[in-house]
C-alpha cells in the first residue's frame, strides 16, 4: 500500500510539473544517470546533478528533479543508467511526460575527464543533439567544463514562439523573460507551409520557410518586443519565431548588381527579337 501511494505521489508531482510548464515555452527535460567509464559512478552522478542544475539556471528548460525521476523509474521497473538506444530513451521520456531526454557518459582518460551528452526528442525518438566537453584538470575542472557544455547546448536547442502583434517594423512575440529571451537576441521568422505526407497519405509534418529576421528590443515576463531586421516577405500574425543558432539559415537581402549613382556598369538590357 505504501509503495502504491508513493507511486501516485510521484505521478502527481510529474503531472503538476507538466501543468506548470503549460503556457510557457520552456522545454521540459529530464537528465538520466550518466554511464561511468573508467571513473567512479559517484563522479558520473555528480556530473548529471550539476548538469541538471545548470540547464535549469539557463531559464530555457524546465528540468524534472532527478530524485523524482529515480523514484518513478524504480516503480516502473525501468533502468536509469546506461541507456544508449534512442527509442528506449524516448520510451522513458514518455513515462516522465517530458519533451527531451538527456543521456550520456563520463570517462577518464589520463588526467582528463570527458563528458559526452546525447539529447533525444521524445516525440520522434530521434537523436537531436550530441555534445561533449573535456576537463583538463580532472574533478577540479568539472564545474567550468559543465558550464561551457550547458552554454553550447542552450545555444543549439531552440525555443519556438509566435508573432502576436505587428505595428510597422515592430512586432510582439509570445516568448519573454520566462523563456530565456534577452535584449539583442535574434529570432528567425518561420512561415509554416503545406502539409507533408508519407507514402500512405498520413500527415507527418509541414514545410517551413525562413522569411525574416527579428532582433529583440524589449523583454517582458511572458512576451517580447522585436524589430524587423530583414524580411523576404511581410510577416503575419501566427508566424513562428525561433532563436537563431549556428544551424539556422538567415535570409539575406537581395543586392542590386547595378550601380544607381552614375549609371555606369549597368548590365545591358537586351530587347528580344520580334517575330
Amino acid at each position: 500500500m505504501k509503495k502504491f501511494s508513493s507511486l501516485w505521489f510521484v505521478i502527481f508531482c510529474l503531472c503538476l510539473f507538466h501543468i506548470m510548464a503549460v503556457g510557457q515555452t520552456k522545454i521540459t527535460m529530464a537528465v538520466l544517470d550518466f554511464e561511468a567509464k573508467n571513473i567512479a559512478q559517484e563522479t558520473a552522478d555528480a556530473v548529471a546533478d550539476i548538469l541538471s542544475t545548470e540547464l535549469f539556471n539557463t531559464n530555457r528548460f524546465n528540468v524534472v528533479e532527478r530524485t523524482a525521476i529515480a523514484k518513478i523509474l524504480e516503480e516502473q521497473k525501468l533502468q536509469m543508467t546506461g541507456i544508449t538506444d534512442m527509442s528506449r530513451a524516448a520510451e522513458i521520456g514518455k513515462v516522465l511526460n517530458v519533451e527531451k531526454i538527456m543521456t550520456g557518459s563520463v570517462s577518464r582518460l589520463g588526467n582528463n575527464i570527458i563528458i559526452n551528452t546525447r539529447l533525444v526528442d521524445v516525440e520522434t525518438g530521434a537523436l537531436e543533439l550530441a555534445q561533449n566537453t573535456k576537463s583538463l584538470r580532472g574533478e577540479d575542472g568539472l564545474p567550468a567544463a559543465i558550464a561551457e557544455l550547458v552554454k553550447q547546448i542552450a545555444q543549439q536547442v531552440t525555443i519556438e514562439g509566435s508573432i502576436i502583434k505587428i505595428n510597422g517594423k515592430t512586432v510582439l512575440v509570445d516568448i519573454g523573460k520566462s523563456s530565456g529571451v534577452r535584449i539583442g537576441q535574434r529570432l528567425n521568422i518561420i512561415r509554416i507551409g503545406d502539409y507533408v505526407t508519407d507514402l500512405g497519405g498520413s500527415i507527418i509534418g509541414n514545410t517551413e520557410d525562413v522569411v525574416g529576421l527579428l532582433e529583440i528590443s524589449k523583454v517582458n515576463p511572458d512576451y517580447s518586443e522585436a524589430q524587423i531586421v530583414q524580411a523576404k516577405i511581410e510577416p503575419k500574425l501566427g508566424d513562428k519565431v525561433r532563436f537563431v543558432t549556428a544551424a539556422t539559415v538567415i535570409p539575406k537581402e537581395k543586392k542590386d548588381t547595378q550601380k544607381t549613382d552614375t549609371g555606369k556598369d549597368k548590365k545591358p538590357v537586351t530587347t528580344p527579337p520580334v517575330f
